[in-house]
């Protein structure tokens, strides 16, 4: 019966925790073009998710992240 009762509640643990949110920080580069030229920036963004489709999108928009 102890056996049970802490399976379960390894079990209710290990689910609860692989659902938690990640954070990254996030960097994009940003050209900005002037008279003088096109010089290359990095728009830097801290960007939390518990879902990989998320961090998915934001990686194919551009971005290269990085756990935070």
């Amino acid at each position: 019966m102890k056996k049970s009762i802490l399976l379960a509640a390894v079990l209710v643990l290990g689910l609860g925790m692989s659902s938690c949110s990640k954070c990254y920080t996030c960097e994009a580069p940003v050209e900005i073009r002037t008279s003088g030229g096109t010089t290359t920036e990095y728009q830097e963004e801290d960007f939390c998710t518990a879902s990989p489709q998320e961090l998915e999108s934001k990686e194919a928009d551009g971005y290269q992240c990085t756990n935070a």
